[in-house]
C-alpha cells in the first residue's frame, strides 16, 4: 500500500510540474493526422485522414528521444502493444497486439519479410537496432487484403534514406550502464547530383541486467540510391546483423539456455513514374536468416537441447499505383520462395529434424474513392501457397470527416496467417498445416474538436479459429473471440508539457466454451499507458516519463501479474543554437523495480541507468 501511494504522490508532482492547458489547438490539429500532412503508411501512400484501420506511426525523433536501443522497446510505448518482457537491450522478445500474438503480426523491414517462418513465425524485434529506422508504422486488425499474412496486424520499419543537400552529415552515439550495458553507433549520409548513401554500423552488448541474459549485437546497413531524371528512384540496401544471447536461466529447473542469431538482406527497391498519375513500384530480394539455441543442466553442464534453424528466402513485388490521394488504386504481384530446415543432435526428435520448402504467389488490388467527406477503400488478394490451401482475403473501409478536425474510420476484414508449418506444429502426430483465419470488424472515432485534447478511440471484434496452442499439456486447434476498445488521448503541447495516455481492454474467450484466455494466448486483460512529454527549444532540453500498467489473467505460478513499469528519459544539447550540437542524454529504468512476467525464468529487468552522448554533424 506504501509503495502505491508513494507511486501515486510520484505521478502526481510531475503532473503537477505541468501548466495548466490553455490553448494550442492549431499545433494539436497538424499532429494528429486529420490533416494531410502526417507521414502516410508506406505501402498505400495515402493521408492519414483516409486510413480505416487503426493505425500509430512513430519516427525517428520520437525513437531517440526515449533511447531506444531495439524496435522491441519501441513498440512497449505503443498503445494496443504488450511487450512480454524486457529484458537486457538486444534480447529475443515476444510480444501481442490488441489480443493477437506477435506470431500472428507481419514485420516488415522496407517490404521484406521478418517472421522467422522455422521459429514459430516469430520476428524478433528485440534483435532489429534503431538507428537506421526512419519510421515505423504500425496496423493494428487484420490487414490481409494488403499485406497478405497479416492476421493479428503488421508493423512496417521504414529505413533511413540518404541526407539531402549535403554531401557528408553523420552522428556518432555512445552509451553506458549497468551491468557494462553498452550501445556504440556511427552513421554517414549524404547524396550528390543522382546518388546518395547512408551507412550506419553499431554494438550492442551487456553482461546481462538478468542472470543468464547477457547479449552482444553487432550490426550494419546500408543503402545506395540513384534518382532518375523525372523523379524516379532506384535503391540497393544490405541489412547485416549477428547477436549472441543468453536466453533463460533457472535455478529452480537448474536449466541454461544460450543462443545465437544472424539476419543478411539484400534488397532492391525501383519506383519510378510512367505518366503524372501512375508509377511503377518493384522490389526483389534475398536473404538468410539462422538461430541456433543451446541448452544444458546449470551445475553440471549436462547438454539439453542443441538446435540449429535455418531459413533462405528470395522473392519478388511489382505493382502499378494509379491516382492520388482521394482517388487511387494499386494492382500488384508478389512471388516468394522460402527453404526451411531445424537439426537437433541431442534429442534428434522428428518434429525438430526437418526440411521444408514453401512457395507463394500473390496478386492484390487496393484502393480508394472518395466523394465530398466519404472515402470508399475496398481491397482484395488472393494467395497461391505451395504447402496449404490457397486463401483469399477481402477488406472493406470507409472514413467520413464529420468535422474538420473530426473523422470517423471503420473496416470490416477477413484475413489470414500462416501456420507453424514445420514439424514442430504436430498435433496428435499430424503436421497441421491449416491456415489461420479471422473475420473482424473495427469502429472508430478521432476528434480534436474538443478544447485542447485530441482523443481517439477504437472498438475492435475478432473471431479467429485454427489458431494453434502449445502451451498447453495437449496442444490443439483453438477458435477464439476476441473483442474490446482502445482509448488514447494526448494534450496540446503549453510551455513544452504535453501528456499523453493511452487505456486498453480485450475480453478474450475460447469461442466453444467461453473460458477467459489467458495473457499468455491474449495478452493483458487491461493496459495503461501514460507519459509526460517536455520540450524547451530556447535551451534544448527534453525529457520523456513514460508510465506502464497491465493486469496479466491467468499466468500460472512461474508468472508475476502484477507491477508498474516507469521509465525516465532525459537529453541535453550542449549548444542549443546548433543543429550539429553535441547531446548528452540519460535515461532511469524501471524507476520502481518493479516485476512483471509471465515465465520467472524470463523475467523483466529490474531498475538499471544508462547515459551516454551523441554528435549530429
Amino acid at each position: 500500500m506504501k509503495k502505491l501511494l508513494f507511486r501515486c504522490a510520484f505521478l502526481c508532482s510531475v503532473l503537477a510540474a505541468a501548466p495548466s492547458l490553455c490553448h494550442g489547438a492549431d499545433e494539436l490539429s497538424s499532429s494528429l493526422g486529420l490533416y494531410d500532412s502526417p507521414p502516410p503508411l508506406a505501402r498505400f501512400p495515402r493521408p492519414a485522414s483516409r486510413i480505416a484501420e487503426n493505425v500509430t506511426v512513430i519516427t525517428s525523433e520520437e525513437i531517440a528521444r526515449i533511447n531506444a536501443h531495439t524496435v522491441a522497446e519501441v513498440l512497449q510505448t505503443l498503445p494496443g502493444i504488450q511487450i512480454d518482457q524486457l529484458q537486457t537491450p538486444g534480447s529475443v522478445t515476444f510480444f501481442e497486439m490488441l489480443g493477437a500474438s506477435g506470431r500472428h503480426v507481419l514485420v516488415q523491414i522496407d517490404g521484406v519479410a521478418q517472421n522467422f517462418i522455422g521459429s514459430e513465425n516469430v520476428a524478433q524485434v528485440g534483435l532489429i537496432p534503431v538507428q537506421m529506422v526512419e519510421r515505423i508504422e504500425v496496423v493494428k486488425g487484420a490487414a490481409s487484403a494488403a499485406w497478405g499474412s497479416a492476421l493479428g496486424g503488421v508493423i512496417n520499419i521504414v529505413t533511413k534514406s540518404p541526407a539531402a543537400d549535403r554531401v557528408a552529415a553523420g552522428m556518432v552515439s555512445a552509451s553506458s550502464g549497468k551491468s557494462a550495458t553498452r550501445d556504440l553507433r556511427a552513421e554517414a549520409s549524404g547524396s550528390g547530383e543522382r546518388f546518395g548513401y547512408y551507412l550506419t554500423a553499431g554494438k550492442l552488448r551487456s553482461d546481462g541486467l538478468v542472470a543468464g541474459n547477457d547479449t552482444d549485437m553487432n550490426h550494419g546497413f546500408g543503402k545506395l540510391n540513384y534518382g532518375f531524371v523525372n523523379g524516379g528512384e532506384l535503391a540497393l540496401s544490405i541489412d547485416a546483423r549477428h547477436s549472441m544471447v543468453g536466453l533463460e536461466e533457472s535455478r529452480l529447473l537448474d536449466m541454461r539456455d544460450t543462443g545465437a542469431a544472424t539476419h543478411t538482406t539484400g534488397n532492391l527497391v525501383l519506383k519510378y513514374p510512367l505518366a503524372q498519375r501512375l508509377e511503377l513500384e518493384a522490389n526483389a530480394h534475398a536473404g538468410r536468416r539462422e538461430a541456433l539455441s543451446h541448452a544444458a543442466r546449470l551445475t553440471t553442464g549436462t547438454p539439453l537441447y542443441n538446435a540449429r534453424g535455418e531459413e533462405a528466402f528470395r522473392g519478388a513485388d511489382a505493382a502499378l499505383n494509379w491516382g492520388d490521394a482521394s482517388h487511387a488504386l494499386k494492382a500488384g504481384v508478389s512471388y516468394e520462395e522460402t527453404e526451411v530446415g531445424l537439426h537437433e543432435s541431442v534429442r534428434r526428435l522428428p518434429q525438430q529434424n526437418y526440411d521444408l520448402g514453401l512457395r507463394r504467389e500473390s496478386a492484390y488490388l487496393n484502393g480508394i474513392y472518395t466523394a465530398g467527406r466519404l472515402s470508399i477503400l475496398p481491397g482484395a488478394r488472393l494467395d497461391r501457397l505451395s504447402l496449404m490451401e490457397d486463401p483469399v482475403s477481402f477488406t472493406l473501409g470507409a472514413t467520413v470527416r464529420l468535422t474538420d478536425n473530426t473523422l470517423l474510420r471503420g473496416y470490416a476484414a477477413y484475413g489470414y496467417s500462416m501456420p507453424i508449418i514445420s514439424n514442430m506444429g504436430m498435433v496428435n502426430g499430424q503436421v497441421q498445416r491449416d491456415l489461420q483465419h479471422v473475420r473482424t470488424v473495427q469502429a472508430g472515432v478521432e476528434s480534436a474538436d474538443l478544447p485542447f485534447v485530441w482523443v481517439k478511440a477504437t472498438f475492435f471484434y475478432a473471431e479467429v479459429w485454427n489458431i494453434q496452442n502449445f502451451d498447453r499439456p495437449t496442444p490443439k486447434l483453438d477458435q477464439q473471440v476476441k473483442q474490446g476498445a482502445e482509448l488514447e488521448l494526448k494534450s496540446s503541447p503549453f510551455y513544452g508539457f504535453t501528456l499523453t495516455g493511452a487505456y486498453n481492454f480485450t475480453d478474450a474467450r475460447d469461442h466453444k466454451t467461453g473460458e477467459k484466455l489467458s495473457s499468455i494466448d491474449a495478452g493483458p486483460r487491461q493496459a495503461l499507458k501514460v507519459g509526460v512529454r517536455y520540450d524547451n527549444e530556447r535551451t534544448g532540453s527534453s525529457a520523456t516519463l513514460l508510465g506502464d500498467w497491465a493486469k496479466l489473467h491467468d499466468l500460472g505460478p512461474l508468472g508475476k501479474a502484477k507491477g508498474e513499469l516507469w521509465d525516465f528519459h532525459l537529453a541535453q544539447k550542449l549548444a542549443p543554437g546548433s543543429e550539429s550540437s553535441p547531446e548528452l542524454f540519460l535515461s532511469w529504468h524501471n524507476i520502481f523495480n518493479s516485476d512483471r512476467y509471465i515465465y520467472d525464468f524470463r523475467a523483466n529487468a529490474p531498475r538499471w541507468f544508462e547515459a551516454g552522448a551523441r554528435w549530429f554533424f
